[in-house]
């Protein structure tokens, strides 16, 4: 700031000064045409040049002015007091800077001609250029006590304008884990300020959600895991003080079942952690049907079912849409295996995929839910009193989510062909180019 108000003073110094020059320019010409004008050739030398004079007197031109009166062939006329006795200027016409005697000056040369003498109007440079000084010096004094008065209302308004940015620097400073609350309401901050706490708040939200999600994953995981791996501590003590080699390997094999069902647990943890964190599906193109036989089969191999145990109906032409196939197949995973826990053993379980609507339909054939239980049933380890085996309630949440990131959703229904329950996933994933 200092640099562009000492460049813009030195700018208008030089502005006035040449505006001065050229004031004092045309005063000298007029003087010397003035000379001219009233020279008379008839009266004494010294009588033209003084009445000449006199008449700039009124003006207050006449200080530091000489003048000189020439004959055409070049004889000393008459000069003014002060004036030298050498010509001011060898020009015939016209504006030049002299050195005579020491002095400067700046002159004019009228040229002679129609009986007028050559007039030379010179002006000691010295008060030409005390006089700029002083009318820039006039202007330099306010201009220069203006300067520290417009420097603090400077400071003063850049430190009000980020006065917001200030506060809102020591709240985040303030800022931890267990409290990330909005800063200043970005609606009273100034505009200029306004979008910045905007995209503070809405990034301390998003730090909220992921904390958030990272606590209940924690929580879950904790309280999921800690039956299962106690179930493991015991059945791994049973096999080792087993006492004979028959109830060494029945221990094992309950070791082995344990271990497959934490790692059940800990698969649908993370995916359901992963899922959390997104907020729609990937745009890759797959084909559906690959993901339903791929899901179904995977299922069959784990419990060790008969091809018979699980019906697979797909469509003859391929179903390509734009989706995740993990988590399709994650989701189809889940609500087979939710089947054939549930009914499995009262009959078959039919997977069914059809393409227009797109949807994946999950029957089974055994007790079914009451219809007051089946939304209770898609939120996390939630499972009503009674149920078999040992679920952890988050393979039907898992898929609830999956069909939610691709525009769909999970509903349960009784199962219109008798007893059993009905899972119907309806996804508005978009079918895929080629």
């Amino acid at each position: 700031m200092a640099l562009v108000w000492a460049v813009a003073a030195a700018w208008i110094f030089v502005s006035l000064r040449a505006e001065v020059n050229g004031v004092l320019d045309a005063k000298l010409a007029e003087s010397a045409h003035m000379v001219q004008n009233l020279w008379d050739g008839s009266a004494p030398p010294e009588s033209g040049l003084e009445s000449a004079l006199e008449a700039r007197e009124g003006e207050g031109l006449t200080e530091g002015l000489a003048c000189q009166v020439w004959s055409l062939d070049g004889q000393l006329l008459s000069r003014s007091d002060g004036a030298p006795e050498n010509p001011l200027s060898r020009i015939p016409q016209g504006f030049s800077d002299v050195t005579a005697q020491g002095v400067g000056w700046r002159v004019f040369a009228a040229e002679a001609g129609d009986g007028a003498p050559r007039v030379l109007v010179g002006e000691r440079q010295a008060l030409r250029d005390g006089l700029a000084n002083r009318i820039a010096a006039g202007l330099a004094v306010p201009f220069l006590l203006a300067l520290p008065a417009l420097g603090l209302a400077i400071v003063f308004a850049v430190r009000r304008g980020l006065a917001p940015l200030q506060a809102a620097t020591e709240r985040v400073e303030r800022l931890d884990t267990d409290s990330l609350e909005p800063l200043e309401d970005g609606q009273s901050a100034p505009r200029e300020v306004a979008p910045l706490l905007g995209a503070i708040n809405r990034l301390l939200g998003r730090l909220r959600e992921t904390l958030a999600r990272e606590r209940r994953f924690l929580a879950d995981a904790a309280h999921q895991l800690r039956t299962p791996l106690a179930a493991l501590k015991t059945q791994a003590q049973v096999a080792r003080g087993a006492p004979d080699a028959e109830a060494r390997e029945r221990a094992l094999d309950q070791v082995v079942r344990g271990t497959d069902r934490a790692d059940r647990l800990v698969r649908q943890l993370l995916t359901l952690a992963r899922f959390d964190e997104d907020t729609e599906h990937p745009g890759q193109s797959l084909e559906l049907d690959g993901v339903v036989e791929d899901a179904v089969g995977a299922v069959r191999r784990d419990q060790g079912l008969a091809a018979e145990a699980i019906e697979l109906h797909v469509p003859a032409a391929p179903v390509r849409v734009q989706g995740d196939a993990a988590a399709l197949e994650e989701m189809v995973r889940n609500l087979v295996e939710n089947a054939v826990q549930y009914g499995g053993k009262d009959g078959p379980v039919t997977v069914r995929l059809e393409a227009e609507p797109l949807r994946i339909t999950v029957t089974d054939r055994g007790p079914g839910l009451p219809e007051e239980e089946r939304e209770r049933v898609l939120e996390r380890f939630y499972r009503p009193a009674g149920s078999p085996g040992s679920g952890s309630g988050l393979g039907l949440s898992v898929a609830a989510r999956v069909a939610a990131l691709h525009g769909g959703r999970l509903r349960l229904e009784a199962n219109p062909e008798g007893a059993g329950l009905v899972a119907v996933v309806e996804l508005a994933a978009q079918p895929a180019d080629g």
